[in-house]
């Protein structure tokens, strides 16, 4: 879980589903006395949401700063080809997918690199918000753990 916690931070690592895993082979381990399968299945729902925000936040992120749809999609493209790229990539693949997105629709620089910003804005909310779904599955284990 531990690992986990750094993977939320370090794109190299997937961070919830570790945090996840670690859970769910503890329960298994325990035959399901202490971590229920219902808790389970909510924590898997937890980490599929995290999942989702990981790869869905940078394009949201320019979006709201007014990216185009094109933008919104060359944000999309660049967090999955800046995967590839760790640790820099992961930034900038969203942050030039965006600005690419909105120059070949004709937008101003200023304008394109407006909505590159709100793709990164974007990375770090989803990357926040992933590190509180994790911090919630491991103080739900933790409680469990000490009842």
């Amino acid at each position: 879980m531990l690992v986990g916690l750094i993977g939320c931070i370090l794109p190299m690592l997937p961070g919830t589903p570790l945090v996840f895993a670690g859970i769910y082979i503890y329960a298994w381990l325990t035959g399901f006395a202490i971590i229920s399968r219902n808790l389970i299945i909510i924590f898997l729902i937890l980490t599929v949401i995290s999942v989702v925000i990981e790869y869905i936040s940078s394009s949201i992120g320019s979006k709201k700063f007014g990216a185009s749809k094109l933008g919104f999609l060359g944000a999309f493209i660049g967090t999955i080809v800046g995967v590839f790229f760790v640790p820099w990539g992961i930034i900038l693949g969203p942050l030039f997918g965006a600005l690419i997105g909105e120059l070949i629709v004709g937008k101003k620089l200023k304008e394109a690199f407006r909505s590159g910003t709100g793709a990164v804005i974007g990375f770090f909310g989803g990357t926040f918000l992933k590190i509180v779904i994790s911090f919630i599955m491991i103080a739900f284990f933790t409680i469990r753990l000490l009842q």
